[in-house]
C-alpha cells in the first residue's frame, strides 16, 4: 500500500471579528480591497458569513464579496455598504478570495467575518480515507455529525450521535478508515462544540 501523510483538522465554531478579512481602508475609485491574505477564513474550518463595517454612511457603494462556498464551489454575493453599522452577507463563505466596489470608498471600512454560523466544511476535497476522530459534545444539545461524500449533499459514510451533555466522544474506525473517493464534507451538527478528524492528506 502507498504510504500517505496523516492530516488533522479542527471544526470550532470561532468568534466575529469585523476585520479578519481586510483591515480598515478606503479606495479612491471602483477597484479591490487590500485583503490579510490571498485566501482568508475565519479560523473555525467551517462556512460563515461575511460583515462590512464602517462608521460612515457608505451604503451608496455596493460591495461584490467572492470566494468558496461550504462545498469549496465558488460563491459570490453583492452587498450594498454599512451606513454606520454593521452589514452582513446573506450567502455563507468558507473562504474569501476578493471584495471590490463599484464606487470610491470615503470612510474607513472593514470586511470580517460574524461568529461562525454553520456547521459545514470540507475536511479534504479530494479522495482520502478518515483514520480516526475526537468530538467534544455540546452540554445541552444532542445531534449527529456526518460527514458525506462528493458534497454535502453526497453520500452519507459516516454517522455518530453525540447526546444532550458535555463529554468526549473517540470512536472506533477500522485500521483502513473509511473511503471517500471525491472528497469528505463533514457537517458537525449543533451537538459538537468540536469534532477533531485525522484524514489521508496528500501523498
Amino acid at each position: 500500500m502507498s504510504s500517505t501523510s496523516i492530516q488533522a483538522k479542527m471544526f470550532k465554531a470561532v468568534s466575529a471579528d469585523t476585520a479578519a478579512v481586510a483591515a480598515l481602508q478606503t479606495t479612491a475609485g471602483a477597484g479591490d480591497f487590500t485583503l490579510t491574505s490571498s485566501s482568508v477564513s475565519d479560523g473555525s474550518n467551517m462556512a460563515t458569513t461575511v460583515t462590512l463595517t464602517s462608521a460612515g454612511n457608505i451604503s451608496g457603494v455596493n460591495f461584490t464579496i467572492t470566494g468558496t462556498d461550504e462545498n469549496g464551489d465558488a460563491v459570490t454575493e453583492t452587498r450594498v455598504g454599512p451606513n454606520a453599522n454593521t452589514v452582513t452577507t446573506t450567502e455563507a463563505f468558507l473562504t474569501v478570495t476578493s471584495v471590490s466596489v463599484d464606487a470610491a470608498v470615503g470612510t474607513n471600512t472593514s470586511v470580517g467575518f460574524s461568529a461562525t454560523s454553520t456547521t459545514k466544511g470540507i475536511v479534504f476535497a479530494g479522495a482520502t480515507r478518515v483514520r480516526g476522530m475526537h468530538g467534544v459534545s455540546a452540554a445541552s444539545t444532542a445531534g449527529a455529525m456526518i460527514i458525506r461524500n462528493t458534497s454535502h449533499s453526497g453520500e452519507k459514510r459516516l454517522e455518530l450521535d453525540a447526546p444532550a451533555a458535555a463529554g468526549m466522544i473517540d470512536p472506533y474506525i477500522p485500521d483502513e478508515g473509511i473511503r471517500y473517493p471525491n472528497g469528505a464534507y463533514i457537517d458537525i451538527s449543533g451537538g459538537f462544540d468540536s469534532v477533531t478528524v485525522f484524514f489521508d492528506g496528500s501523498y
